[in-house]
């Protein structure tokens, strides 16, 4: 067993409450502290799945909560096709690593794994966003005194969309614009679709209203098609902007190409909308729907409360790793750090990158990244001594 690694995953907490955690601190003081970013776009469930596969959307099949059929918002709930037998887990067994693996709301399921031998031990503590400090840094303790000295620790949290100072609606943004039309009640049912060229949904999905694919499409394919994701692009870049100071609400319009790469592209958003920080869909948009004004207040902000960005945190410490590193990443980028501190070969589908800094000089200069193509590239144990026995008979092994 080399470099065992233990992963504790706090569903729900918020990261930067993890400062305060006294257990928390000290592991990050003699560790690593990450920042990580979610890929657009950043609803919770995608993020696991971020998380989990080292992937973006489009190589699991998941793009936000909701998804349009037939001009209906559906729920995505479901797990999606592209993560059946591509989760980390998964990953490991297949390159015959022991994983232990949890997903519960029982806070002592930590104690089950006293004594076990293990590659890698994930346990994802689940509904423990009222948690206390206090009840933080006991299950924190329990946690590290599990584990051997050669076990590298590692507590992750969830990604944390901060609450908005205000709420956008991009749907009464697009009728501003003209490029969506409805009735004056502005309602979803008296939307007019026949002279409708894009609608908004979820976190931040804009669709075409594409002839052929929607049930009353007008925009027509080829030029027809990237003419208007032109225009609305350039309509949310530059003139919808926050009444009150006159700054831009939208911060990035991705293209889907731009934003997504892999087999489950034909699925996403035709763009895709990151607001600013401070600013969110409000439930109407979420829903394909209207709220009369394309930017409100919140009442669940103040002035005071912190503008950030979403994102998640990762806090880990161990032999192998530096000490007093703190950085920003990305979700996807968690799997491949895993692999590579496990020394496994990571997946050429895996779109995160090894987080190489954390690394000592020591541990990087001996270990290299390795990549593989297909699960054919994999060579079993027999295989690789079989290897190393012909290289060591030809006189290149000592």
């Amino acid at each position: 067993m080399k470099n065992p690694v233990f992963l504790l995953w706090l569903e729900g907490v918020n990261p930067e409450s993890l400062s305060v955690v006294p257990s928390l601190a000290k592991l990050a003081a003699r560790g690593v502290d990450l920042q990580l970013a979610p890929l657009p776009l950043g609803e919770k469930g995608v993020s696991y799945y971020q998380t989990f596969t080292g992937t973006g959307s489009a190589k699991f099949g998941r793009f936000d909560a909701v998804h349009p059929e037939k001009y209906a918002v559906r729920e995505d709930a479901s797990v999606p096709d592209g993560a059946f037998g591509h989760l980390l887990p998964d990953l490991l067994r297949s390159q015959k690593l022991s994983v232990t693996f949890l997903e519960t709301k029982d806070r002592t399921a930590l104690a089950s794994l006293a004594g076990q031998s293990y590659d890698c031990a994930i346990v994802r503590l689940l509904d423990i966003d009222n948690a206390s400090v206090d009840e933080i840094d006991t299950l924190v303790q329990q946690y590290v005194e599990l584990v051997t000295p050669e076990t590298h620790v590692f507590v992750l949290t969830d990604v944390r969309n901060p609450a908005p100072r205000k709420y956008v609606n991009i749907n009464d943004f697009l009728v501003d614009a003209g490029l969506l039309e409805v009735g004056a009640s502005r309602k979803r049912e008296d939307i007019v679709w026949s002279e409708t060229l894009a609608y908004g949904l979820g976190t931040g999905q804009v669709w075409v209203n594409l002839r052929g694919r929607e049930p009353q499409g007008m925009v027509g394919s080829g030029r027809e098609y990237l003419e208007v994701c032109d225009a609305v692009v350039n309509e949310l870049r530059t003139n919808w902007r926050d009444p009150e100071t006159n700054e831009l609400i939208v911060e990035r319009v991705l293209k889907k190409e731009e934003a997504y790469s892999g087999e489950y592209l034909f699925k996403a958003p035709d763009l895709v909308v990151v607001y600013r920080p401070g600013y969110t869909a409000s439930l109407n948009a979420f829903a394909l729907g209207f709220d009369g004004r394309s930017i409100s207040e919140s009442e669940a902000s103040s002035p005071d409360t912190p503008v950030t960005s979403p994102h998640a945190r990762l806090i880990a410490s161990g032999p192998c790793l530096n000490s007093g590193i703190s950085e920003a990443a990305t979700l996807v980028d968690v799997v491949p750090t895993i692999m590579y501190l496990l020394d496994r070969s990571i997946p050429m589908h895996v779109d995160g990158n090894v987080i190489s800094s954390i690394f000592t000089p020591s541990y990087r200069e001996q270990t290299p990244i390795k990549r593989f193509d297909s699960d054919d590239d994999l060579l079993s144990d027999e295989e690789e001594g079989m290897i190393v026995d012909r290289l060591r008979d030809l006189g290149y092994l000592g």
